[in-house]
């Protein structure tokens, strides 16, 4: 083979791995620029989701015509995660002043067969059926003394256990979280789809860190919002196993 036929082949393998140099090196600032455009982008659906003080405005999935799913995030002490979501009824369907065992629609008593079909519906049994755990929430409205409201919230979570197990049965682990009296209104959460004075509300935890405290990790990811029951608005957080 004469110098210039191996000169032109050296060349020729010189310019291919050049030019797959080139290549690569685009690839990789192609994807330097996508995750980059990307987390900006994130920064900014965040920002955009928190008002100057860092309160959080919580987006909302709809299950069905009367069912909403909050879904939130929060870690406990040790920075173990849990992802949960805030099933809540829409703002004409709550508990009945003053009661511990009946819910309300605009104003109408509901009967056990509306609970079953209305409140439980399909979606919403559906829905809560492929948690890990369920948690029956309990809260009373701002009126009456702190001590006797506190008592009716907690009656109130575990009657929401008690017709969610019904429902569902016993295979999900289920707690009650009572959060007593409200005591500090919220005016956009009851300009919004939904009132926080005497909701109907059930927690369903989609996925945890192993060894995740849950109470510790949903306090954080409640608190700070304001379109949901933040903690920093009620009187308690009691946080029990469920016995039925």
């Amino acid at each position: 083979m004469s110098d210039y036929q191996i000169e032109r082949r050296e060349g020729g393998w010189s310019r291919f791995f050049g030019d797959r140099r080139e290549v690569v090196l685009g690839l990789l600032i192609l994807l330097f620029t996508v995750g980059v455009f990307g987390f900006v982008i994130k920064d900014a659906l965040v920002a955009h989701n928190k008002d100057k003080s860092g309160v959080r405005h919580i987006i909302a999935k709809r299950w069905n015509d009367r069912t909403l799913a909050f879904p939130i995030e929060g870690a406990d002490r040790h920075g173990k995660r849990v992802f949960f979501d805030v099933v809540v009824l829409t703002k004409n369907y709550g508990w009945v002043r003053g009661s511990t065992t009946d819910l309300e629609r605009s104003e109408q008593r509901l009967s056990p067969a509306d609970i079953r079909d209305e409140v439980l519906a399909p979606q919403l049994r559906e829905g809560l059926g492929s948690a890990r755990g369920l948690i029956a929430v309990g809260l009373a409205s701002q009126e009456g003394d702190v001590e006797r409201e506190e008592q009716r919230g907690g009656l109130r979570a575990a009657r929401t256990a008690h017709w969610v197990r019904d429902a569902l049965g016993d295979r999900i682990p289920m707690w009650t979280l009572n959060l007593g009296r409200y005591l500090e209104p919220c005016a956009e959460c009851e300009d919004a789809d939904t009132s926080w004075q005497r909701p109907f509300i059930v927690i369903a935890i989609r996925q945890a860190d192993a060894g995740a405290l849950i109470s510790e990790a949903l306090a954080d990811a409640m608190s700070n919002t304001s379109n949901l029951p933040s903690p920093d608005r009620y009187s308690a957080f009691a946080f029990a196993k469920f016995v039925k």
